[in-house]
């Protein structure tokens, strides 16, 4: 019997394939990026509060210039043949004005990085920590979390081209920070603290 051309199609009890994810770079999918987010969240976060502790000390990039103005105003006023002390008092003056402004421009270059994850500025902000460490007592612990965080494995993830286009990917996956900055304001607030009873204890 031929087949009744104005009957309809039959339907195709067969197995149906469910749609494959999309892919992002790399032959992640969405699911993996998600996942990916989800694992290192919380170490996400702490990078950015670490970030946020760099940005006050961007207020460097005003006073370091007023600094060498200073020293620079106080060379010009000297007499013809000065003694070699203050000269060299007042050239001090100067680079202390030149470093505070190198620190400040490190500092907001690095903190605006940080805060967006920014994987190009992970060994700049490695170098501010490094100078929390080892130059300012009241920055020693803040700068000691932050190069943990900075070297540790799952900042090498986090701070990585892969990790940022999962991000990209996935915006609807957040987490409130504020409690990650609070911890580093406590690291500061505790750093202020030990030196302080450093100074009084003589």
């Amino acid at each position: 019997m031929d087949r009744n051309p104005y009957a309809p199609p039959a339907a195709d009890l067969g197995e149906v394939t469910p749609p494959l994810e999309p892919e992002i770079e790399g032959g992640m999918t969405l699911a993996e990026a998600e996942a990916l987010r989800r694992t290192y969240l919380t170490h996400e976060a702490r990078l950015q509060s670490v970030g946020t502790m760099m940005l006050p000390c961007a207020v460097n990039v005003v006073v370091g210039p007023l600094t060498v103005l200073v020293g620079v105003v106080a060379l010009l006023a000297m007499d013809m043949e000065p003694a070699p002390a203050p000269v060299l008092a007042r050239l001090m003056i100067v680079m202390v004005g030149l470093l505070l402004t190198a620190f400040g421009v490190m500092s907001s270059v690095g903190g605006l990085g940080l805060w967006h994850l920014d994987p190009k500025h992970r060994t700049l902000n490695t170098v501010v920590a490094t100078v929390w460490l080892v130059t300012f007592w009241c920055f020693c612990p803040l700068g000691l979390w932050a190069l943990y965080l900075l070297r540790s494995s799952a900042g090498a993830v986090v701070l990585s081209p892969k990790y940022a286009e999962a991000r990209r990917r996935t915006p609807h996956i957040r987490f409130n920070s504020h409690r990650e900055t609070a911890r580093a304001l406590a690291l500061l607030v505790l750093g202020v603290t030990l030196v302080s009873l450093r100074a009084w204890l003589g």
